[in-house]
């Protein structure tokens, strides 16, 4: 039987990763000197009300030892592990989750996502829907996950740029590009780093480029917040009925995500379905 491992930033609930067989690595963070560790989706706390009240925040990634705990504990089980994460351009829970990998030996395979947030979350999805339904092996399962990671986007807006610039995780972002006269950034996720996709002024237009850039064909699509679930939930209803996306899931964004992207981001994850095959 295969297992899945991922990080703390797919956003599972316990409930999903129970009934998936999935384990999380959790990340860490630290708010004016406090440090906490990152759960279950809606099992942070009032993080967000933290977040906005705190002067010095960090994060720390899953480490080596952490990944290598959850490795061995699925081993003695007698299972073998599909463990996608974070993209390696965002953080180095890739690197700790491999090399943790290569000291147990074989029956791991650790993929580098190039996704997080709302996009990680249905990548896992996806991977346990394949493997259970088609009985797939180690390699089969990974191949699949490398097929399904180029089918997953994700696209999020900020209202400012700060947090992104001092973490520096926005790969070719133009330097210029920031809010100003209410206009807000509207970013991708691009082969695992963030790149612009244009600025929006206005919830109309912010919510207007979002609808554009979900295709038609989407499959199932996460909306997330922080502190706009108003806004999300106006922009699920939409594109539930403009694009009749048959699964939308409303989410928040965790606390890690939250620090390296600020506070009022909204993201957009979607999946887009393998073309049939023709009789």
């Amino acid at each position: 039987m295969i297992a899945l491992v991922t990080d703390s930033t797919a956003g599972l609930t316990q409930a999903e990763a129970r009934s998936w067989n999935v384990l999380v690595a959790p990340h860490s963070y630290s708010l004016n000197g406090n440090y906490y560790t990152e759960t279950y989706a809606g099992e942070n706390g009032a993080y967000p009300q933290a977040l906005r009240h705190s002067l010095a925040r960090a994060t720390l990634q899953a480490s080596e030892d952490v990944f290598y705990c959850l490795f061995r504990h699925l081993q003695k089980q007698g299972m073998e592990i599909l463990c996608p994460v974070i993209s390696a351009r965002l953080s180095g829970a890739y690197s700790a989750a491999a090399t943790a990998a290569a000291r147990l030996g074989g029956g791991i395979a650790v993929v580098d996502s190039q996704l997080t947030a709302g996009g990680l979350y249905l990548l896992v999805s996806r991977l346990r829907q394949e493997i259970d339904q088609n009985g797939l092996t180690l390699a089969e399962a990974a191949a699949a996950c490398e097929e399904w990671k180029r089918r997953i986007s994700v696209t999020f807006s900020v209202a400012k740029m700060d947090a992104l610039r001092e973490s520096r995780r926005i790969g070719v972002v133009r330097q210029s590009v920031n809010a100003m006269l209410n206009r807000r950034p509207v970013l991708l996720l691009q082969r695992g780093s963030v790149a612009s996709c244009g600025l929006a002024r206005g919830w109309r237009e912010e919510k207007r480029l979002f609808l554009n850039l979900v295709p038609q064909n989407a499959g199932r699509v996460v909306v997330q917040y922080f502190e706009q679930k108003k806004n999300a939930a106006e922009l699920a209803a939409e594109l539930k009925q403009e694009l009749r996306v048959p699964c939308i899931l409303l989410r928040e964004i965790g606390p890690v995500l939250s620090i390296h992207i600020g506070e009022d981001a909204l993201a957009v994850s979607w999946e887009t379905p393998v073309p049939e095959q023709k009789k």
